[in-house]
């Protein structure tokens, strides 16, 4: 009954309707969307944030080979440039760049066409499928973010056709991806695996999943009822009695990261009142860490990027907004205190520079709104 009630409201959902235009300037957005001053930042956390988007965009510009994808270091444990190009090409949607109309409009494009180029078009099992057979962890994630880029890359192109890539390829490309996730949801528990044509379920490949297929809805593109339905089940059912979000169905492993890409989810669907999100939200505040210091200064486990961003989100969607202000002031601080002066980068070990750069600039960019699953 509750994954039936939110997936009406996620699909009647007005952040579904219409296409997205960048505006002048971030200042001239909030004035033109008459934000409340619940979602105003202060001016100096604001301009701070938005330096800190500006040094990070043009740092994966300068990442970024002439092929398209992003140069993920030499010392990189975990190479996986299917998501890496993908969350770098939304990162730089997310700073306001736009094809043929800003400084980085093309590196966007590069990007997108890299995803493309990577697409299986066989007519097989994996029709639709954006992965590299090398590429041992992009794997489902890695495509759920390059449909999502794409969905939200396609309503910014511009009519005429692009040098780079044109909107009738994004869409075509677009609509095969989102096919593909369709066909690969187990049609049991409503979860999605790692592996395109496996049948098995994980908690943070299918709230990816649902993310993307809303951005494609978001973008016109037919997106299965049922297939939102299941999924959303899948979401709620996964929740612990603690309020927290369990790694899978039967798992008792939960976690703040989990927790927040759940909350995140069930925010898209409008259902404030609903137990579940109540429960997740009241875990995510008071009984996880998120708010303390030390999280902030080094948040523990093995995905703090992955960590920030849901969190980020899950925060910034909620209807109270003074949870998301404290959070994101220290957030910003500390951002600020671990960019590398001379490359406008941030590190990570296990995923490299490209893919921690583009995880900071999409959190640190959620109050400028630019990408479409962002706007409150």
């Amino acid at each position: 009954m509750f994954a039936a009630l939110v997936c009406c409201t996620l699909l009647a959902s007005p952040s579904y309707q219409g296409k997205v235009k960048r505006p002048d300037a971030p200042a001239q957005q909030h004035r033109k969307a008459g934000l409340t001053d619940a979602t105003t930042l202060a001016v100096s956390l604001q301009r701070e944030a938005e330096a800190l988007c500006r040094r990070g965009a043009a740092a994966l510009a300068r990442l970024q080979n002439e092929s398209g994808d992003f140069d993920l270091g030499r010392d990189t444990r975990n190479p996986a440039p299917i998501a890496v190009s993908a969350l770098a090409t939304l990162a730089l949607l997310s700073t306001g760049e736009v094809p043929a109309r800003t400084r980085f409009g093309r590196n966007v494009e590069l990007g997108a066409l890299y995803l493309l180029r990577h697409q299986d078009r066989s007519k097989g099992a994996k029709h639709g499928y954006i992965g590299i057979g090398d590429d041992k962890y992009s794997k489902m994630h890695g495509h759920g973010y390059a449909t999502l880029a794409l969905a939200q890359l396609v309503g910014m192109l511009p009519d005429r056709t692009s040098a780079v890539v044109t909107q009738k390829q994004v869409r075509t490309g677009l609509r095969d991806a989102v096919a593909l996730i369709q066909r690969c949801q187990d049609p049991h528990t409503g979860g999605w695996s790692y592996d395109p044509v496996a049948r098995d379920h994980e908690g943070s490949m299918t709230v990816c999943m649902v993310q993307a297929l809303r951005a494609a809805k978001d973008a016109g593109v037919l997106v299965d009822y049922a297939v939102i339905k299941r999924a959303l089940g899948y979401v709620s059912s996964s929740q612990k009695p603690d309020g927290s979000f369990r790694y899978q169905l039967g798992s008792e492993n939960s976690s703040t990261a989990l927790t927040a890409a759940a909350v995140m989810t069930l925010n898209a669907t409008g259902d404030w009142q609903s137990d579940v999100l109540r429960k997740g939200m009241a875990y995510l505040t008071d009984q996880s860490s998120i708010l303390r210091d030390g999280l902030m200064r080094r948040i523990p486990g093995r995905f703090p990027y992955y960590e920030r961003l849901y969190v980020g989100e899950a925060l910034f969607t909620a209807p109270e907004q003074d949870t998301f202000k404290r959070w994101f002031a220290r957030l910003v601080r500390q951002m600020s205190t671990t960019i590398e002066p001379r490359t406008g980068t941030w590190k990570s070990e296990s995923y490299g520079r490209a893919y921690a750069t583009a995880m900071t600039v999409l959190v640190l960019s959620l109050p400028l709104q630019y990408l479409p699953i962002h706007q409150r």
